[in-house]
């Protein structure tokens, strides 16, 4: 290939903590609106009651948790903090922080496809399909929960390792690999791609209801009703593509993950075999894609749904500003409060010198 091309992946290769500073700046005021939208969802569900705003939920829930666990699996060894500590972890405690990793992409995939279903059937059975999720509601989330587990669930058996890359600061999460061992990047691959193929199936279905029944159900809803449900419908399609860009970020790095071994037991990943590549250049891609993590991640599952999600609900916007009014004005009378004492406290001192003179 290209040494220009390598030369840029050199470039990416050596700096994780550019990429960590920049999905600091993308991810922490994300995921405190995330958090705080949903706090507000949950705290006044009698505005939201309905289908969308649970998947909603449970799916930021989970994008939050994933989010917290990544610092733990990821962003600290990136940058080589608590290398000591982590290096006498048990190997389970390891185990559960890749665990999460995968679980959580998986769930937060199937949440999303559960979405666009529940944005198409707002648009072919726009009268009956609140009823409609109400009762199948249980059985989607516990699929979503249920679904990865046969898939995830034995990387809590791996034996992990603490992997300290070749500058003896820096780590990642591994584990020494077994002929039976699953594949969990090879399963997060696959599962990507087939998860971008049924989600982008179901927006093209969503986008040809959506022309064939406009007319048929013009009068079927006003236009508030309309209007909330047209841009509930973009959010999610949205958030799809956002959840589509983190899914292709998977792909990529199965293909330069060394998950394989050959006939002398050497491992090997199929960026090698594919681009004749050596070991040395197939881990500089490698290092270069995961560097990247941190903020394609934050970009993928915290920011884009939760300043979509500002955008689409009105009543969000307006329970915000509320909450936001209410706390300015508290915030100047406890002010105005506190002047008015010290004013009062000036007054009182003289006096008190005269009584003693």
């Amino acid at each position: 290939m290209d040494s220009a091309y390598f030369s840029a992946m050199a470039v990416l290769a050596n700096t994780g903590f550019t990429p960590l500073v920049v999905a600091l700046a993308i991810g922490v005021p994300s995921a405190l609106l995330y958090g705080v939208e949903l706090g507000v969802i949950i705290a006044n569900f009698g505005h939201f009651r309905s289908s969308f705003f649970v998947l909603v939920i449970v799916r930021g829930i989970c994008s939050l948790v994933n989010y917290g666990f990544s610092f733990f699996a990821h962003r600290f060894g990136r940058i080589g903090l608590f290398l000591p500590l982590y290096l006498r972890l048990p190997r389970l405690v390891l185990a559960l922080l890749l665990f999460v990793g995968y679980y959580s992409f998986h769930v937060e995939n199937l949440l999303t496809a559960f979405l666009l279903l529940n944005r198409f059937t707002s648009v072919l059975i726009p009268m009956n399909y609140e009823k409609f999720w109400r009762r199948s509601l249980p059985f989607f989330l516990a699929l979503s929960f249920i679904l990865p587990l046969p898939f995830t669930a034995p990387i809590l058996g791996f034996d992990m390792f603490i992997h300290v890359q070749s500058d003896n600061v820096t780590f990642t999460l591994d584990d020494h690999k077994t002929a039976n061992e699953i594949n969990s990047s090879e399963f997060a691959a696959w599962s990507a791609i087939l998860f971008g193929v049924i989600c982008l199936l179901i927006n093209l279905a969503t986008l040809f209801v959506y022309k064939l029944c406009r007319c048929q159900n013009a009068g079927l809803q006003n236009d508030a009703s309309s209007k909330i449900e047209r841009k509930m419908t973009i959010y999610t399609v949205f958030t799809f593509f956002g959840q589509l860009i983190f899914a292709i970020f998977m792909v990529f790095v199965y293909v330069t993950a060394s998950n394989f071994f050959d006939e002398q037991n050497n491992r090997y990943s199929y960026a090698q075999k594919w681009l004749n590549i050596s070991l040395e250049m197939d881990d500089l891609l490698f290092i270069a894609n995961i560097n990247q993590y941190p903020w394609v991640s934050d970009m993928a599952t915290v920011a884009i749904p939760a300043w979509l999600l500002l955008w689409a609900s009105s009543k969000m916007r307006e329970i915000l500003a509320e909450k936001f009014n209410k706390l300015t004005s508290h915030l100047k009378q406890q002010n105005i409060g506190s002047i008015q004492l010290k004013k009062s406290k000036n007054k009182v001192q003289p006096a008190a010198k005269n009584v003693v003179g």
